[in-house]
């Protein structure tokens, strides 16, 4: 199952990031590491018990790992792991099969209850709460319904409970809606919204003020970026910034310093990653090193960037040069002399925590689908 369904052919490039057991296709997946491979370490995590892809990340304050993809083991579709990546029995028991197709994104709340995103109906359509156990949000999830037509692959949470989403659907409103604390529709951010953005959004990212950075697909009201305030109105200064730069797909957003990086499928203003202030203006220092070190070698796209305690930037995605499916940037946009996992298939999520890092991805080796160390 592609990420995005029916969607333009711009889309088709993160097929790829299938996180579905039914429909998946992962032929363009190589298994063969690339000939110069990221320097190997010893596997760190347990067998997991996972089946099939895992697409979406998250970690509790207690530093346990959540988990989301298409898999049907331990759980279906949403599962937890200890802080080594034991699976959590009492948890994965309690999800059990109610999720009944893949699941794209995952979020914690503040109250440590948990959101995920995808393109399930049960037991509530796209978009599902669970309390911390693992027993669904009965409430939460009747008051969503059958409300979003289409799936969600991207959640953030306001300090406030207020819940953002993007994806693919029509309704509430088009590619972007906001969700009240207990699963009513913010009616009027999301009127605001419309039918404004013309394609899928991939990613969401919160900022401090309470607007949003987005990026996906979409073409109007501005290419592959934009930036949305608290009352889902677009900023054009924003818009003028960034210039149509991003000519492409943009898959995952992420705060970086006084700025973000966005990676995904472009050209430009560096291949499949750069990094902006938060005013859309392109980081041209960050933008040449980057391009310089990797950008001209990258041989395919970013499907997750994360960015570490130390600011440097985890890159993973469907690339094999110049390494194979993950690599790390200093802060600077250079390459950093890092010691990461030998993967055999795509990265579809990383996630760093302390000193923690987390992988994920339709890998099977060194560990299935999910690697910590």
């Amino acid at each position: 199952m592609p990420r995005f369904r029916n969607a333009t052919t711009v889309l088709a490039l993160v097929v790829i990031a299938s996180c579905g057991v039914d429909e998946s296709n992962r032929s363009n997946v190589s298994s063969e590491p690339a000939s110069a491979p990221a320097a190997s370490v010893a596997p760190a995590t347990p067998e997991t018990g996972l089946d099939s892809t895992v697409g979406a990340l998250a970690v509790q304050v207690d530093g346990r790992i959540l988990a989301g993809g298409g898999f049907t083991t331990p759980s279906r579709s949403l599962a937890r792991f200890e802080a080594d990546g034991t699976p959590d029995r009492a948890f994965n028991e309690m999800v059990g099969t109610i999720l009944d197709k893949a699941v794209y994104a995952v979020a914690v709340q503040p109250d440590g209850k948990i959101l995920v995103g995808g393109y399930f109906t049960s037991p509530s359509n796209s978009l599902a709460r669970f309390e911390a156990d693992g027993t669904p949000d009965v409430v939460f999830n009747e008051a969503i319904g059958d409300t979003f037509a289409g799936g969600i692959v991207s959640i953030d949470v306001l300090a406030d409970g207020r819940i953002v989403v993007g994806g693919q659907f029509t309704t509430p409103s088009r590619s972007l809606a906001r969700v009240l604390s207990d699963g009513s529709m913010d009616e009027v951010f999301n009127d605001a919204i419309g039918d404004s953005l013309n394609l899928p959004v991939a990613s969401v990212a919160v900022l401090g003020d309470g607007s949003y950075l987005i990026g996906g697909a979409f073409t109007t009201p501005t290419p592959s970026l934009a930036r949305v305030d608290d009352t889902g109105s677009f900023d054009p200064q924003f818009a003028d910034n960034v210039n149509g730069s991003v000519a492409g797909y943009v898959s995952t957003i992420e705060l970086h310093r006084d700025g973000f990086v966005a990676g995904g499928q472009f050209a430009a203003p560096a291949n499949s990653l750069a990094r902006f202030t938060l005013d859309g203006t392109p980081d041209v220092a960050f933008n040449d090193a980057y391009q310089a070190a990797v950008g001209a070698s990258l041989d395919a796209y970013v499907e997750k960037i994360a960015v570490a305690d130390d600011d440097s930037i985890l890159v993973g995605g469907g690339f094999t040069q110049p390494s194979s499916w993950l690599l790390r940037l200093k802060p600077d946009g250079s390459v950093a002399d890092d010691d990461l996992p030998m993967l055999d298939a795509a990265v579809l999520s990383v996630l760093a925590h302390g000193d923690e890092l987390v992988v994920a991805g339709a890998f099977t080796s060194p560990s299935a689908h999910l690697w910590i160390g």
